[in-house]
């Protein structure tokens, strides 16, 4: 079976000529529409829409932005079927409807035939965290030959039970490759990642060093751990996607390890009888049981190799620099009414943050903390930057349920003060809050956080859980509707 790959996790699957396309971004960036802060796909692309052959169907695997994008979908044509899975949040089907798409919501184990493809969605594994547990996971196979088996899109997420339990039980054939995401994003010296921690010694000592051993620890993560999940791909080629992105520092360039077919080729040295492959943009492969080979590109998309060298060097010499990137600004303020504003924009949430943080394993860490060193009942606080009213910070309090206000200190005496915090600036969070912003466009860049227990319990991972799109789809999905606004206006 053939598979032509677009970047990231985007893939053009089946006969070229009418393929299937999934989680498909055919613009250079997304978040243009609505943000200062858009994201750029990487490797960078060449794309010549007018020459991309009509799909057969889009399948969108969830909602989040770098796999579902309005503005990439606007460029296709409207009798083409949309696929999404059970749990696609209703939102997002409307967006997608409001384009004009007839939208196909397929049952998870149903199997359905577009083009030359038959595609079965599974949901994701049971213990998959919960901002991606709306995802559904993508079984391709040949239609004329469905006993072979095909490629299995592990998409974000562990792998799904109910795939495991069909293929074990021979209802489906053992998939000849499993595509899996390397969404490691491994920052460098001087940035701060996601979910770091502005506490750790780490941190404070090497300004982001990470383990000396990172790359092989993305490997060891993405191949052996999805082997380790289960039996069924024991066998299974391998194809490395997904990290294929450069957040917004400017000064960074791409993530280290984010090149994916230099990983896949150490991972072949290392391999014996399993093919490891890690395409670049405009590659098509011819995947089966004998294994993944490169036989072709796309003839209307491909890899910008002139940006792609410029990225590269630039993150060469930003790993040459020592250079240090601050904690940025996305929504710039231009009045302290404007502050005051969002201030209470982001007063009139905190109750029900207060509630995400009591349902949580973070709630019940910060209980165990607290009685554990007999300390104040007050051990995360939210420190709010502002540039024309004075810095305002907020602690939780256990015993009240609820934010208080407290005295402000600078940044160094509050990570002593306080063991788990957040600093953000007020605009940036308020917007979050408003909708005008996701979660996904602030962390890292706009927002660190520091806390005591393990990253999955951190104040951000609470955030990703309290303000996604899984929790929270009345704020952020109202993005959607900023981007269905500039389509209108014709804005890209």
């Amino acid at each position: 079976m053939q598979l032509g790959f677009l970047g990231h996790n985007g893939f053009s699957v089946g006969d070229q000529g009418a393929p299937v396309l999934i989680d498909a971004i055919l613009l250079s960036r997304y978040g243009e529409e609505y943000t200062s802060s858009p994201v750029e796909i990487y490797p960078p692309r060449d794309i010549a829409l007018d020459r991309m052959p009509v799909p057969s169907a889009v399948v969108i695997s969830h909602e989040h932005s770098d796999h579902y994008h309005l503005p990439s979908l606007d460029k296709i044509d409207r009798d083409v079927p949309i696929v999404v899975g059970p749990l696609m949040i209703d939102r997002a089907v409307k967006a997608v409807e409001a384009l004009g798409f007839t939208v196909h919501r397929l049952g998870f184990g149903e199997t359905r035939r577009y083009g030359s493809v038959l595609i079965t969605l599974f949901p994701a594994g049971a213990d998959t965290v919960l901002w991606e547990s709306r995802v559904s996971q993508v079984y391709v196979r040949d239609a004329e030959d469905p006993e072979i088996g095909g490629i299995y899109l592990g998409i974000d997420a562990l792998i799904s039970d109910e795939f495991v339990a069909q293929v074990e039980e021979g209802s489906l054939p053992r998939p000849a490759a499993v595509a899996v995401s390397n969404n490691a994003q491994i920052t460098p010296p001087g940035v701060f990642g996601s979910l770091d921690n502005l506490r750790s010694a780490d941190m404070a000592e090497h300004h982001g060093r990470r383990a000396a051993f990172a790359g092989l620890e993305i490997l060891q993560g993405i191949i052996a751990g999805t082997i380790e999940q289960t039996s069924v791909f024991r066998g299974s080629h391998f194809l490395i996607c997904g990290g294929g992105f450069l957040k917004d520092y400017e000064q960074m360039g791409p993530f280290p390890f984010s090149e994916q077919k230099e990983l896949a080729d150490h991972a072949s040295e290392l391999s014996r009888w399993v093919d490891v492959c890690g395409p670049e943009p405009g590659d098509i492969l011819e995947v089966g049981p004998e294994g993944i080979s490169r036989t072709g590109l796309l003839t209307w998309l491909g890899t910008d190799r002139q940006r792609f060298a410029e990225l590269r060097a630039r993150r060469d010499a930003f790993l040459g620099s020592g250079e240090v990137i601050p904690l940025r600004r996305i929504i710039a303020t231009q009045s302290a009414q404007e502050e005051d504003n969002a201030l209470r924009d982001i007063e009139k949430e905190l109750a029900y943050l207060a509630r995400a943080i009591l349902l949580s394993p973070l709630g019940q860490d910060l209980i165990e903390a607290t009685r554990a060193a007999d300390q104040d009942l007050r051990p995360l606080v939210l420190k709010l930057l502002r540039s024309h009213r004075e810095d305002v910070s907020l602690a939780f309090d256990l015993g009240r349920g609820a934010f208080l206000p407290v005295e402000d200190l600078p940044l160094a005496e509050t990570l002593e003060a306080y063991p788990y915090g957040i600093v953000v600036h007020a605009s940036d969070f308020a917007a979050v809050l408003r909708g005008s912003l996701q979660i996904w466009d602030v962390v890292g860049i706009a927002m660190h956080s520091w806390y005591a227990n393990d990253t999955f319990g951190s104040p951000v991972a609470l955030l990703f859980d309290a303000l996604g799109e899984q929790a929270r789809p009345d704020i952020s999905c109202k993005v959607y509707d900023l981007q269905l606004d500039a389509i209108a206006k014709g804005i890209e």
